[in-house]
């Protein structure tokens, strides 16, 4: 019935011509799909790139150094330092006790001895102990040029200039005759400088001075929960201690370092040991008899005749009577030498606390430093031993080195006299 009707040959080339238009239709609109899938799958791959760049949209940066933005850092003093990127290179002060090197361990690991490039002697002079521990297992460390010290005159600024550090750590109770004898040399050479204190055993001083050295480094996340494990203990303790109320024990403490025959240093209510007496909840009783340290008469201890004797401890090989804790040290010569500064000592054997058996003993390199809160709870936990008898000083110090520090944990560092 259709005017254009297909029959025979003609009809069948025609279906044929049709079933290849269709077919070739189909290919057509295959590839093209292939195609734009392939261009789906390129563009997706270097969408995946630009992500994996950048740190992904879900990853937040925090450290102002991987935002590439300047880095701005108060320091102890107020004064705003400003990196232009993380500091590579260090040099430090009073390695052995208040200054940033346990810090720098804390945050950098491993690559502790990469980053300072000069330091003091005095971890190596008064911490002989940690000394040999750690170079022991970090080999790197004794390697670190020596730039001399601010405080005994030996500091070498041209040294210090030469190794091309970008930032220089000093403590604050050095800055009046560093900025005397040796910052404006910093200054000019580009190096910065920024302060820092642990020696105040201010809870403030301690959280600005972590923050500090971390910014500097790039590394403000770590330094954060290093800030955070400090805080968390030592707040514990300042608000147990907050809510005693009984008399306050009268406490006489005394650096070792001299031993038996000649007294070593003692403290104020407001300096390193005195500091952390106090606010542990100790009548300390030089508070008022000394300005920052020095030893006492011995005639004033008989005179105040304390509750409690501490005297503390370290590894000072010169001197084979001294007080001895720490890596090298052994419960049985330990209990002696401490034994020893009881019964070599005129009138000691009848203080009341020799009597009543309130000797004690702690590493002297423990105070002044960022894992001191193990400190606080000692010292709190000898002073009022009901109050915190479920707190494990020891514990803590090993926890933070085996948390932060890449240095093993042994030894003496807490002593009571048998």
């Amino acid at each position: 019935d259709s005017p254009f009707p297909l029959r025979g040959e003609t009809g069948f080339l025609c279906a044929l011509i049709v079933i290849v238009l269709v077919e070739r239709r189909e290919v057509l609109m295959f590839k093209q799909k292939k195609f734009m899938a392939y261009l789906a799958t390129v563009f997706l791959l270097i969408v995946s790139m630009l992500i994996a760049a950048c740190g992904g949209p879900s990853e937040i940066k925090k450290d102002t150094a991987q935002n590439n933005k300047p880095i701005e850092i108060t320091d102890v003093t107020g004064r705003t330092v400003t990196l232009k990127k993380p500091a590579e290179k260090v040099v430090l002060q009073w390695s052995g006790a208040g200054g940033p090197f346990f810090t720098i361990s804390a945050l950098m690991g491993k690559d502790t001895p990469k980053v300072i490039a000069g330091m003091d002697t005095s971890l190596q002079d008064y911490r002989a102990d940690m000394w040999k521990h750690f170079t022991a297992e970090m080999p790197e460390l004794a390697k670190i040029p020596v730039v001399g010290t601010i405080g005994d005159k030996t500091f070498n600024a041209e040294q210090v200039v030469a190794l091309n550090p970008d930032v220089i750590f000093i403590p604050v109770d050095l800055k009046d005759q560093y900025e005397s004898d040796a910052k404006p040399k910093m200054d000019a050479a580009g190096i910065q400088t920024i302060y820092i204190d642990y020696h105040a055993e201010k809870l403030e001083s301690h959280q600005k001075s972590i923050e500090a050295i971390g910014k500097a480094l790039g590394k403000e996340e770590r330094a954060a929960e290093i800030s955070k494990f400090y805080t968390d203990r030592v707040t514990r303790v300042l608000d147990r201690v907050s809510k005693i109320n009984k008399p306050k024990p009268t406490v006489y403490i005394e650096v070792g370092m001299n031993g038996p025959e000649e007294f070593g240093n003692s403290f104020s209510g407001n300096y390193s040991w005195g500091a952390l007496a106090t606010m542990a909840g100790g009548d300390v009783i030089t508070k008022d008899a000394v300005k920052k340290s020095s030893p006492v008469n011995p005639e004033f201890v008989l005179e105040k005749n304390p509750d409690i004797i501490m005297i503390m401890g370290s590894y000072w090989p010169k001197k084979p009577t001294s007080m001895r804790l720490g890596f090298e040290a052994t419960e049985d010569s330990s209990q002696a030498l401490l034994k020893a500064f009881t019964t070599e000592r005129q009138g000691w054997s009848d203080l009341k606390a020799v009597e009543n058996k309130q000797v004690y003993s702690a590493h002297h390199g423990l105070p002044r430093e960022v894992f001191d809160a193990a400190v606080f709870e000692y010292l709190a936990k000898t002073f009022y031993p009901e109050e915190f008898k479920d707190v494990d000083p020891e514990a803590t110090l090993k926890e933070f080195y085996d948390k932060f520090l890449p240095y093993s944990y042994s030894g003496i560092w807490f002593m009571h006299m048998n």
